[in-house]
């Protein structure tokens, strides 16, 4: 603990010098006890979050929600409406590769890979320009324009979109784009548009994860180049030759510890090196990516390199993260119509669409040929219920991660809701996989004889001879993980919602307010006025959640039940508001030790979620359709729900279960919409079709 004098000292300097507010931040927790490794780490985090947002403009939407009065129409996704380039370059390449799909030549089984010869197609056809400015031989499409195409790549192939997303918004595109030179942008932007340099995006390490401020790996400036040394594990879409973005601890330009991170461009060698080696990882998802562990033994890179200003490369991947964090949920939103469609779709059904004869002797999927006491069991209310809550919670996660690429394209950084956005969506995405799971039963559990003997094939087998001729394949059970990794993808679910969600909407109030707090109180005074001024803050507050009223000016096409559901969403978003500020008042400089009473399990960030979930789907709607009203009237209702701390009411599982009866109706425009043409794989446990299997 530091003595009074000393502290007095080090405020007096802190004036002096003008320092930052983080300056003030590490006196109040090193005043609160914090150890010396605990404030660096707070710190640290705390600083890259701050710079972060100086490269944004605009108030985020979701925190003037919450502390002021928030205007409905800065929630609406707006429209898809790419240019004639853009919409060319994506229907080309979906094309292309729903062409090779329906071939079977779109994987390199052998190597486990996209064939070298469809990645040359999409180089040719621009695929990898989208996101690139014209400028630099790219398509120059917007953020908001490229949800719909991770959806399509999602169902042709997932691994396809987590491609596109690693080489477009992490890295490096993204980061080049927002930090680059006018020289680094001229000179990899064409080649990434190209498709020359495939790109990834190198933050995590051997015990550094859910911490970046642990960095290790280290770039020591000597005269005009960086020596680099250290380990990356485990990295996407990492390739020899192509391009990653390291975030590395810089050495050598005085800069203070906490603040010495910075990003490095760093071309991958074509082989491994006395000084560079890497090894493919065996991951139980993303099958057919490269994703690698690499070392760096006294590396040189030219100083011409370093991507931002020194001691700016935490700031600068978070900036990239909450830009990524849309993709997430688009994609996890595309996953959940498809486990859906598993379920309930038949596939010789598909077959006869299609033009083949074969004949129609069952009446759905899974849902209906499986029997459970003398019914399908679909019919089992519980089942619909199931069906019904996955149908409203991706509807919203999609929307939500629309809104989040939106947002981003207008320089807007709402990093709340991008983590609202990524948690909502996933949790959703790994609860509809744990209930399609359930509903096929045993079936779930059997291997996936096509990926079993293409997995034998390319760690060396001698051919696939041995595939049977009608092989089981299993979505649902051997994608587990492909389902659960997207919780952890771009933060862990938990960090974000207890940690992350907390210090982004309570970060302005801790500033204006806590701090100036904290710092007085720390030079021995009471600070009686900063109390003052958040004691009137707290009740302006308290009083706009009982009386504020809510502007809903510019919302497209509002129709009676859209702005009264949307209306709902923004007054409730002022109760949370007075109810963060009642945490933080009571904790004030313990707060972050308590700050997961804001988040998951029932806290806070979890009310919000559903509310914004509801409030944002209710923008999207272009018109009252029934089937679409009646979602939105459920995400409303649980919405309502999760605010009175209760998850689920007899009136809400009556809902699910309609919705769950409308998709599995093939008449219906829920069912036509999110699963019709969704391709499935072959049901072998149907009765219909027993001799292909025995």
């Amino acid at each position: 603990m530091l003595k009074k004098n000393e502290l007095v000292e080090s405020v007096t300097e802190t004036k002096n010098a003008n320092a930052e507010n983080l300056d003030a931040v590490a006196m109040i927790l090193r005043q609160a006890g914090k150890s010396a490794d605990e404030v660096a780490a707070l710190t640290t985090l705390d600083d890259a979050d701050r710079s972060a947002e100086n490269q944004f403009s605009g108030e985020a939407p979701t925190i003037a929600s919450l502390f002021g009065k928030g205007r409905a129409h800065e929630f609406q996704v707006g429209t898809f409406s790419p240019s004639p380039k853009v919409a060319e370059v994506m229907g080309n390449s979906l094309d292309f590769l729903i062409q090779h799909k329906k071939a079977g030549t779109l994987v390199d089984n052998d190597r486990m890979l996209f064939r070298e010869e469809i990645i040359a197609g999409l180089c040719q056809i621009g695929f990898f320009g989208l996101a690139i400015p014209v400028a630099y031989e790219g398509c120059g499409a917007k953020l908001g324009d490229l949800g719909p195409l991770l959806r399509a790549l999602t169902f042709v192939h997932p691994d396809l979109a987590v491609l596109f997303e690693v080489h477009n918004f992490l890295g490096p595109v993204t980061p080049i784009i927002d930090f680059g030179t006018p020289e680094q942008k001229k000179y990899y932007l064409p080649r990434m548009a190209r498709g020359e340099l495939l790109g990834s995006f190198a933050l995590t390490e051997p015990g550094v994860g859910a911490d970046p401020s642990k960095l290790n790996m280290t770039a020591r400036c000597d005269g005009e180049q960086y020596v680099l040394n250290g380990v990356k594990w485990p990295i996407t879409n990492v390739i020899y030759g192509g391009l990653c973005v390291l975030v590395v601890k810089l050495e050598g330009h005085d800069l203070k510890p906490g603040r010495d991170s910075a990003m490095i461009l760093f071309e991958v060698p074509k082989a491994d090196t006395e000084h560079f080696r890497m090894k493919r990882n065996d991951l139980t998802a993303f099958d057919y990516l490269w994703n690698a562990r690499f070392r760096l033994i006294d590396y040189k890179v030219d100083k011409s390199c370093l991507l931002g200003p020194p001691g700016k490369g935490l700031a600068q991947a978070f900036s990239s993260l909450a830009k990524g964090r849309g993709g997430i949920g688009v994609n996890s939103a595309a996953k959940t119509f498809k486990l859906l469609a598993h379920v309930i779709l038949d596939p010789e059904v598909q077959r006869q669409a299609s033009g083949n004869d074969v004949s129609n002797e069952g009446t759905g999927g899974w849902v209906s040929f499986r029997n459970t006491f003398g019914n399908p069991i679909g019919n089992a209310p519980r089942i619909q219920s199931w069906i019904g809550r996955a149908v409203c919670h991706g509807l919203a996660g999609r929307v939500l991660g629309d809104l989040c690429f939106r947002l981003a394209a207008n320089g807007i950084r709402d990093e709340t809701q991008g983590m609202i956005a990524k948690v909502y969506a996933t949790k959703c995405l790994l609860q509809t996989a744990i209930n399609c799971y359930q509903i096929q039963g045993g079936r779930s559990v059997h291997t996936d004889e096509r990926r079993k003997y293409t997995r034998a094939c390319a760690n060396g087998g001698s051919s696939l001879d041995f595939m049977p001729e009608f092989p089981i394949e299993n979505y649902i059970g051997e994608n587990m993980h492909e389902f659960t990794i997207a919780t952890v993808y771009e933060g862990p679910n938990p960090v974000l919602a207890d940690v992350g969600a907390p210090n982004a909407m309570t970060r302005s109030i801790r500033a204006r307010f806590l701090e100036p707090i904290g710092v007085a109180q720390v030079g021995g005074g009471w600070g009686l006025v900063p109390m003052a001024k958040f004691g009137l803050f707290v009740a302006k507050t308290i009083v706009g959640s009982w009386v504020g009223s809510v502007d809903l000016k510019g919302v497209d096409n509002p129709f009676p039940e859209k702005q009264r559901y949307v209306r709902s969403g923004l007054r409730r978003n002022r109760v949370l508001g007075r109810r963060i500020l009642m945490i933080v008042a009571k904790y004030q400089k313990t707060f972050m030790d308590q700050s997961f009473l804001l988040g998951d399990e029932g806290g806070v960030f979890d009310q919000l979620c559903h509310n914004l979930a509801s409030m944002c789907f209710a923008l999207s709607l272009e018109k009252p359709s029934p089937e679409y009203l009646k979602v939105a009237a459920a995400l409303d209702y649980e919405a309502a729900l999760r605010m009175r701390g209760n998850e689920c009411a007899p009136r809400l599982q009556f809902l699910w279960a309609e919705i769950g009866q409308l998709v599995m109706d093939p008449s219906s425009q829920l069912h036509r919409d999110l699963i019709a043409d969704i391709e499935v794989s072959d049901i072998p446990l149907d009765p219909r079709f027993m001799e292909r299997y025995i």
